[in-house]
């Protein structure tokens, strides 16, 4: 009861309090238990532990059903990993502001790897009081900031495989202002997200479709009190955590088990030419709220290849993601960071560096590329690392844990550029951002 008190008045002194450190109220313990069935299928169930007993209790009935009525349908699994048949139930968590938290309950069904179906269900909560926070929380009756709901679903919802029209009565029902207010949704360091399962506007697609609202293009739109735990600029330091050179069949897999541990956002710069073998993780990528770019085709020296080659790549990656996702590539990582060929050749995609390189390309061990995000971290960086690597996993639950704690919150890269009004633009390079500066950080 002390506890709960102490995190109420901390409520009460909402404007007045600049965070150092992560809030005992978004604390949250993240577990999963594997449970596998007669027929040799999987069964995961992620459980989340908050402060609250209210919250756990809730979002536990939500997962509970989920596992008593699907788990049954799983089909026969194979003898080899490949041929697999698993139920994932997975709760992901995020934070923002000094008191609210948004959960997403995930069921989704794989058999061979293939997502066959997803379902989700979407709570939003203060975390000090247990009151579960609505979109008509966020924005009132009269707000314009309906109006840009619905305006984002109709564009970002059709922007998804681009040569397919999605339902049009469909997508007519969704926006409407009921259909708004009841939508699925979660909130992030710099984002509102809106969360529409592809099946209804793309009959066949398993994908989440995810509508992205940053905050500076909506805040003016919300209630006061929504417009405080969305200013996540006067509470913490931002950065962005990014990983290049997958997708792995098992680095990649714990990498993005451990982000979920965590729940950090990050951003994926994927090589093409592995999406096809790997498009399932890609899909987890994106379903599980991370951003997805393009790192190249393959991982070559740009330097040595055509400029009529590198612009025809732009078009092979974009085929082999919107496959995979639904989307085209948004912005791009050269690999060995070899930009200036990409510029000349006038590939056209925004072209994103980094700012601090962890070096875990070098084997390090998870303790030394925490050392070196210690000694080297700043507001506004991009950090870089790799999901290749036998140490991510480990090292990617370290380094958000430390940033955390450090008064930092995570963004993709689309959320860090977002934050001070940066629009990305083509043959453009960008390090960092901080205060809309994007140049090479100075030692």
């Amino acid at each position: 009861m002390k506890r709960l008190l102490a995190l109420i008045l901390a409520a009460m002194l909402l404007p007045m309090v600049s965070a150092s450190a992560i809030e005992d109220c978004h604390r949250v313990k993240v577990t999963k238990k594997d449970t596998t069935q007669k027929n040799k299928s999987i069964v995961r169930r992620w459980t989340v532990d908050t402060v609250l007993d209210s919250v756990d209790e809730e979002l536990g009935v939500i997962a509970d059903e989920y596992v008593a009525r699907l788990a049954p349908t799983l089909q026969k699994a194979g003898n080899n990993t490949s041929k697999n048949s698993r139920l994932d139930v997975v709760t992901r968590h995020s934070r923002t502001g000094l008191t609210w938290m948004s959960f997403l309950v995930q069921a989704r069904t794989t058999y061979h790897r293939d997502l066959i179906a997803q379902e989700i269900q979407s709570r939003t909560f203060d975390m000090t009081t247990g009151e579960r926070i609505w979109l008509t929380d966020i924005f009132d009756a009269e707000s314009q900031g309906w109006d840009i709901l619905e305006a984002a679903v109709r564009e970002q919802a059709t922007a998804y495989w681009p040569e397919v029209a999605p339902d049009a009565e469909a997508l007519e029902s969704l926006c409407t202002r009921q259909a708004l207010s009841e939508m699925d949704f979660t909130l992030h360091g710099m984002s509102l997200v809106l969360h529409i399962p592809a099946e209804k506007l793309y009959p066949g697609k398993t994908t989440l479709l995810e509508i992205t609202l940053m905050y500076p293009d909506i805040r003016p739109y919300m209630t006061e009190r929504a417009q405080v735990e969305t200013d996540n600029l006067s509470y913490y330091k931002t950065v962005a955590l990014t990983f290049d050179d997958g997708p792995s069949r098992t680095n990649t897999s714990l990498t993005l088990n451990a982000l979920t541990e965590v729940g950090a956002r990050v951003t994926f710069f994927v090589l093409g030419n592995r999406i096809g073998e790997y498009d399932d993780l890609v899909q987890r990528e994106h379903d599980e709220g991370h951003a997805v770019a393009s790192h190249n085709w393959n991982h070559n020296n740009v330097s040595k290849t055509k400029a009529s080659t590198l612009r025809a790549m732009v078009g092979k990656c974009d085929t082999a993601m919107i496959a995979a996702i639904g989307l085209p590539t948004r912005y791009n990582r050269v690999p060995y960071g070899l930009y200036n060929q990409m510029i000349d050749a006038k590939t056209g995609w925004p072209l994103i560096q980094w700012s601090l390189d962890t070096y875990d390309w070098r084997g390090l061990s998870s303790a030394k590329v925490l050392s070196r995000v210690k000694k080297e971290i700043s507001d506004g960086d991009i950090i870089l690392c790799h999901d290749i690597k036998d140490n991510t996993p480990k090292s990617a639950k370290a380094i958000a844990n430390y940033l955390a704690e450090e008064g930092y919150i995570l963004l993709t890269i689309d959320e860090l550029f977002a934050k001070d009004g940066v629009k990305l633009e083509g043959d453009r390079v960008y390090y960092r951002c901080v205060d809309g500066d994007t140049s090479i950080k100075k030692k």
